[in-house]
């Protein structure tokens, strides 16, 4: 079978041909240049080393040495701006009641979800801005650092394999890598168990939090009752489930990541 029409390599480096489907024609063209593989770049014009997907630069690049992810890495950046803006609704909302109710307590909740709101904002245009950067203009930077990187392969069944529902991780056939595969590309996982760590102590605290909400609502029962006590039991146990339902769900999640956070310690299935 003949294959289809369209331009094709001409022999000569540089150059293409048009193949009109069943024979060569006299039309050639400069070949259009190659977008880079992914892999570490310097960024044009700055110091940074970034991860190039292959497509777009990623929020992650080697510090001193290690390969991280941007403080305010948001991906995709659409996330970030929409979460931002439900987090300023939120706070208007609540700085309308403070306003209405002219209680100064009641002010320093708008601030804190004024703060959030900014934070994702700003994550969502920092990523944003990174994505605009000039495509890689010189070769990759490897070491031993970012080592071994997605497509290396040192025995049989190399290849991508599921860690969660949403992700995969490459297997150069000997060992896990970190990088990960997800529904936004490869992308270096080298923050992990940092991550997992502070994801699982978040999740203790908050659950920690629920507990002296329950402390204090079972106080409260057992004193003599009056207004004060009846303030306890009610914010108490406010407390308890909200907090408690909140660490329960950080703690299930994380748990559930752990093969994306941390190196599995086991080999793939066999295919």
């Amino acid at each position: 079978m003949s294959a289809p029409q369209g331009w094709y390599d001409a022999g000569t480096p540089g150059r293409q041909r048009w193949w009109d489907g069943v024979q060569w024609t006299a039309h050639e063209r400069t070949a259009p240049p190659t977008a880079p593989s992914m892999g570490w770049y310097q960024v044009p014009g700055t110091a940074d080393i970034r991860w190039w997907d292959g497509v777009i630069w990623t929020p992650y690049r080697v510090r001193k040495g290690k390969p991280r992810p941007d403080a305010l890495a948001v991906e995709p950046p659409a996330v970030g701006l929409v979460l931002g803006i439900v987090f300023f609704i939120l706070a208007m909302l609540q700085l309308l009641a403070a306003v209405i109710t002219q209680s100064p307590g009641n002010f320093a909740l708008p601030v804190v979800l004024m703060s959030i709101a900014a934070i994702w904002i700003l994550g969502a245009a920092h990523t944003r801005a990174v994505r605009r950067l000039p495509a890689p203009q010189s070769a990759a930077v490897v070491d031993a650092s970012v080592q071994p990187l997605p497509g290396e392969v040192d025995g049989p069944d190399a290849g991508w394999y599921p860690v969660t529902g949403q992700a995969s991780r490459w297997w150069t056939g000997s060992r896990w890598t970190w990088y990960l595969g997800t529904r936004f590309g490869p992308r270096p996982g080298h923050a992990g168990p940092r991550g997992y760590l502070t994801s699982m102590i978040v999740g203790w605290c908050v659950a920690g939090i629920a507990v002296i909400g329950l402390v204090v609502a079972v106080a409260g029962s057992i004193m003599e009752q009056s207004l004060v006590t009846g303030f306890m039991i009610v914010f108490g146990i406010i407390f308890a489930v909200l907090f408690g339902g909140l660490g329960a769900f950080v703690l299930l999640l994380t748990r559930a990541r752990r093969n994306a956070m941390l190196l599995p310690t086991t080999p793939p299935p066999l295919r």
